[in-house]
Parts: C-alpha cells; structure tokens; sequence
C-alpha cells in the first residue's frame, strides 16, 4: 500500500466497521490544481454536504498547508508522490466503505446534486455502475461529455455527443470522463476498479468503462448531477498512446461473441501476452456478457 490514512477526529477511538455501516455516501475530493483550490473545496463540502469527506492528496501538500490541523473533520488518503487519477480513486474506494462515492475534482464545483433522482436511478433493480454528470464550461455552455464507443481502423476512438439537457432521463456513456463521478462501490470492487498498470487517464477510464459494459453493466449521464468547470472552455482528453495501451486493447477486443458463444482472438498489433493468457483466457472469456464490437453495433444514442 503506498498511502497513509489520516482519519478524521469524530473515527478515532471507534470501531471502524460499525461506523462505516452507517454510511450511505462519501465524498472524495481529488487534488488536481493548487493549495487554495484545495482548501476552498474542502471547506464547500463541508459546509453544503451533510456526508463524510475524504481528501486525496499527496505528502507534500498535506505538509505544505499543514491540511490535517486545519482540517480536523475530514479523512485524508495520502501518497507518498503523485500516481494516476484510476489509483487514486480506487484508494478512495478500499478506504470509504459508504455504499456509494462521488469523486470530484478542485478545478470544478458541484452546480446540481439531487439526491432523490440520483439515488433512485441507484437503488433500481438494472442500476448503472457509475452515475457521471454534465459538466459546463467556464462561460456557461455545457460540455459534449457523453462517450460512444467506436472503432476506427485498429484503434478505439470514441465518438463523443451532447447529454441530454431536455429531460431527467439518463442516457448511456461508455466510461467516466476524469473519474467524475457517482459510483456504486460494491460493484466497483466486483468489476476490479481501475487498472493502475494503464498510465493515462484517457485509456485507464476507457478500460474501466469498456469492462463495465463488457460485463453486462453500465454507466449513465444525467442532468441530476452536473459540475462546471470555472477555468475551463472545454476538456480535450489526451488520448495519445501510453504505457498499458496494450493491456487495455487486449481487454477490449480479445473476445468475439460468435453464434453465442465467446471466441478468443488476439487483436493486433495491441497485444499484451500476460493479460491474454491470464486474463481473457481464464476469465473474461467466461464472464464476457457481450463485445466491443456488438456495443459499438447497438449503441444508443439518446441524444445528440
């Protein structure tokens, strides 16, 4: 484990397990710009969410703005140095035990929360693996966030179209655009989380997705959850290739389903030999619902 935990004052000297019963929600702030963006977001959940808050944060941040003393109510994960944004997030993950997370970020502020949807939409028999919101630009416009899967040549590119801003309706997306997000933590474990050996964050959150789907889950946008972005004109994923590409690609698109049945094929040139034999070979091909390839055939597009 390359963190520490420092637990908020209200969790010491209690059991740890029959406090976290408890919980139906926590929140996870990710350190993603300065100290003053970080501490101004600490203190606006704390003030306008009734939930337990958790920072994720590194040694020198924590020691730069001395965050634990000023801080008292709130838990923070820290890394020794900074990792990629699926490893942070799945530390949040192991430490919450709420049953469900939302991760946010300090270069955005959260413009709509309603609970009553957004657990409603959770607590459905076919509920999604991740809830992600509408996220709005700096000058007011909302964001095309809303992934659709799609393969151009060798290569997965996903299509990318505007959330559906008429209706409460949720309409599908393929993975969590920055792990922004409402997550079911029970079946963020069962599907594996992140996968830490994947170094961008573009592909981390595309593996993460495309397993969801995969796997017969899937993760939806709504209007219910939306953040805005003050500093921003629009959010351009570098989608370049990275260390762990080849694991993803071999995830992705080692399993055809073929008269109903799964078939394994390697899918060149984006091989990874130890995620083809121990992975698709031994267990995805079992547990497969559909493939990639289906998904990008019968994908809906609720709205455009």
């Amino acid at each position: 484990m390359n963190y520490r935990i420092i637990y908020r004052k209200q969790d010491l000297g209690l059991r740890i397990s029959s406090l976290y019963q408890q919980q139906q929600l926590a929140v996870g702030i990710l350190d993603s710009t300065n100290a003053d963006d970080l501490m101004a977001t600490i203190e606006w959940y704390l003030v306008n969410m009734s939930t337990v808050v958790y920072v994720i944060t590194t040694e020198h941040r924590l020691e730069e703005c001395n965050l634990a003393v000023k801080y008292p109510d709130v838990t923070f994960i820290v890394f020794k140095n900074s990792v990629t944004t699926g490893e942070y997030i799945n530390a949040f993950g192991n430490e919450c035990f709420a049953t469900y997370f939302l991760v946010v970020r300090t270069d955005c502020s959260l413009i709509a929360f309603e609970g009553d949807k957004l657990m409603a939409i959770m607590e459905d028999k076919s509920h999604p693996a991740v809830i992600t919101p509408v996220m709005v630009s700096g000058q007011g416009e909302v964001m095309p966030t809303v992934r659709a899967p799609y393969i151009k040549g060798k290569q997965i590119d996903p299509l990318s179209f505007m959330p559906d801003m008429e209706s409460d309706n949720a309409v599908l997306n393929l993975y969590p655009l920055m792990g922004i997000g409402l997550y079911d933590r029970a079946l963020f474990q069962r599907l594996r989380a992140f996968d830490s050996l994947i170094l961008g964050e573009f592909f981390q959150m595309l593996d993460y997705g495309t397993r969801c789907h995969l796997m017969g889950n899937s993760i939806v946008t709504t209007r219910a959850l939306a953040f805005v972005f003050p500093m921003r004109i629009s959010i351009i994923e570098d989608r370049s290739e990275c260390e762990g590409v080849n694991r993803f690609y071999t995830k992705a698109l080692s399993v055809r389903k073929l008269a109903g049945k799964n078939v394994v094929s390697k899918w060149k040139p984006y091989v990874d030999k130890d995620v083809f034999s121990d992975e698709v070979k031994k267990k995805l091909v079992n547990l497969q619902k559909t493939d990639f390839f289906s998904l990008v055939e019968n994908w809906k597009i609720n709205h455009q």
